[in-house]
């Protein structure tokens, strides 16, 4: 009997370091602070402000005006990067540019992760910042290719205009 008992547990304890979830497995999210930014980004996190909700943000070009708020129907043009460099869209891109529209605060329109729309809270119109978005204010867990699941992403916000709401 001992026989059976000793390959059973064996195969219990192995059963048991496998990982039979059906989640693939996702890379622990790095704080920005540590985390290892291509030189071509120009990244100097020590010089940058951090958010409440962990959000790092530089004004690159300070801009004048009226600063963005919650209610504000925006244009902005962006450019987003991965941390290693690699330029992944831009509104800059192609032959005809066009800035893209957001009605800050509103979760019901917009399409943007939410790290990028707080960074644009308080910019000044002409003006230009720079974003390291942390992964729960960016794609999370989830990702989306080819930013990588729990990855920081990097992000350059030009404030083209407020637009007025229409009477």
């Amino acid at each position: 009997m001992r026989l059976f008992r000793l390959p059973a547990v064996a195969a219990l304890a192995l059963l048991a370091a496998c990982d039979l979830s059906t989640e693939p497995n996702v890379p622990t999210a790095i704080d920005p602070a540590v985390d290892t930014y291509a030189t071509s980004l120009g990244i100097d996190i020590g010089s940058m402000t951090k958010t409440s909700t962990g959000l790092y943000y530089k004004n690159l070009v300070p801009g004048a005006g009226a600063a963005a708020q919650i209610g504000d129907s925006v244009r902005v043009h962006y450019t987003l990067w991965l941390t290693n460099g690699t330029m992944v869209e831009s509104s800059k891109a192609g032959s005809a540019p066009t800035p893209i529209r957001i009605l800050l605060g509103d979760t019901s329109v917009n399409r943007v992760i939410p790290g990028f729309e707080e960074g644009i809270i308080g910019m000044l119109p002409g003006g230009r910042r720079q974003l390291v978005v942390p992964p729960h204010l960016a794609w999370s867990t989830k990702g989306n290719p080819p930013v990588q699941p729990n990855a920081n992403v990097v992000f350059e916000i030009d404030y083209v205009e407020r637009i007025p709401a229409a009477p």
